[in-house]
């Protein structure tokens, strides 16, 4: 596969409420990940750049697979937990994003690629993705939530416990059951995804804020990846800013005809791209795309 182009647009913002930002991001060399720290003082602002630190390291790699990348989210969660331990036990951070196979220069054109990428997830930030329309600019009816929270509203939503709107009410949306750096350890999300169409990294303080047929439409609204990112940061700032706000906006067009199917699959523990190269990802376990 060849990409006519990669760009990436990054924004991130303290809020309206709170007094330091303890997000962190990167988007660099196929490597494109939101981290969103937790923890009292600086540990939270710490502990993401950490992390972001361990992710930039991976970004130098001319390759990664599956266990490059496990190596750098094994590498984060014992840092964290030195800080933690330092600090008292009050640091850690959630991490999600696109992560390509070969490393690319950052506003690649015409250069070959990798037919899918990885998708990541340990916590509660979300990454998302839509298709290319017709017209040239991005189609808001594809917008579909890639992964999935590791909360304990989405357990009770999964488990058919309650309804999203009964979840929604009664669940706080800070209980998650999973970030790096938690003492019991992680177990981490991945996912292998067509490498194409405009992927959508965030963190809740833009998911929380900004309702999910707003935030489709804002994400489609730009051909622009970074002015695409500076909207969607501004309409969390209106819609209140009550967290800190990062988005990654990722585009990568190939010279794939515009309405073939994007697909994405789960990936089984051990299971890696490689061992797709003889099928497709239409023949892997599909998850849930419920526009939500």
């Amino acid at each position: 596969m060849i990409f006519r182009s990669i760009e990436a647009g990054l924004n991130s913002n303290v809020g309206c409420k709170r007094k330091n930002n303890q997000d962190n991001a990167l988007a660099s060399r196929g490597v494109y990940v939101v981290c969103d720290g937790m923890g009292g003082g600086k540990g939270g602002e710490r502990a993401s750049a950490q992390v972001a630190a361990c992710f930039s390291q991976l970004a130098e790699q001319p390759s990664r697979n599956r266990t490059s990348i496990e190596h750098a989210l094994s590498q984060s969660q014992q840092q964290v937990l030195e800080l933690g331990q330092e600090l008292g036990g009050i640091a850690g951070t959630t991490i999600t994003g696109v992560v390509l196979p070969t490393r690319v220069e950052d506003s690649v054109h015409e250069q070959a690629i990798d037919e899918y990428c990885y998708v990541i997830n340990v916590g509660d930030s979300r990454t998302y993705h839509m298709c290319a329309a017709e017209d040239g600019g991005w189609d808001a009816s594809t917008f579909t939530r890639i992964t999935r929270d590791h909360s304990e509203r989405q357990n009770a939503i999964d488990s058919g416990e309650m309804l999203p709107e009964e979840a929604l009410r009664n669940i706080p949306r800070n209980i998650i059951t999973q970030c790096i750096g938690a003492p019991n350890g992680i177990a981490p999300d991945y996912y292998a995804a067509d490498a194409f169409g405009r992927f959508i990294i965030c963190s809740d303080g833009l998911h929380d804020e900004v309702d999910k047929e707003r935030f489709a439409a804002i994400a489609a609204a730009d051909n622009d990846p970074q002015t695409a990112a500076d909207a969607l940061v501004k309409a969390a700032l209106r819609a209140g800013g009550n967290d800190n706000v990062t988005v990654v906006v990722v585009d990568m067009i190939t010279p794939s005809p515009i309405g073939r199917e994007w697909t994405v699959g789960k990936l089984a523990e051990h299971e890696d791209i490689g061992d797709l190269q003889d099928g497709t990802l239409q023949t892997l376990r599909t998850i849930d795309v419920r526009r939500s």
